[in-house]
């Protein structure tokens, strides 16, 4: 796939790499979580309650089907430090398969963090030029 009109002609069997890396992902999340591909919070079953939907849609998924859960898988990912580009690159050789950096402002608990430091500071500046 070099380029757009590539990508626009393209068979689902053009797109199968995508699927087989979002189950690459899900397999390494499950080997980190539990290694139980049963009792794992990442396993077929857990993420298709997550996203409200049946597990063979998820199987679907990884064995290449293009699809809206194939967005919503690849973002979720995103969510965990998982780079899209990596994901969605037909040649992914040289993209890294994490990006931590770039997503982690998008975490909860981060901007929470966040919030409470630039709150803090604020305070700061204001005892301070009340000193002055």
């Amino acid at each position: 796939m070099e380029d757009i009109e590539k990508i626009m002609k393209g068979s689902k069997k053009d797109f199968a790499y995508i699927g087989e890396r979002l189950r690459m992902i899900r397999e390494e999340l499950v080997k980190k979580d539990t290694d139980n591909q049963i009792t794992s919070q990442f396993s077929m079953k857990k993420l298709a309650e997550r996203f409200d939907m049946n597990p063979m849609t998820i199987a679907n998924v990884e064995r290449g089907t293009i699809s809206l859960t194939t967005i919503k898988l690849a973002l979720y990912y995103y969510t965990l430090g998982y780079n899209m580009m990596w994901i969605f690159s037909y040649d992914n050789e040289f993209i890294e398969k994490h990006n931590i950096g770039e997503n982690v402002v998008y975490q909860t608990d981060v901007q929470e963090e966040y919030k409470e430091l630039e709150s803090s500071i604020v305070d700061a500046l204001m005892t301070f030029k009340k000193k002055i």
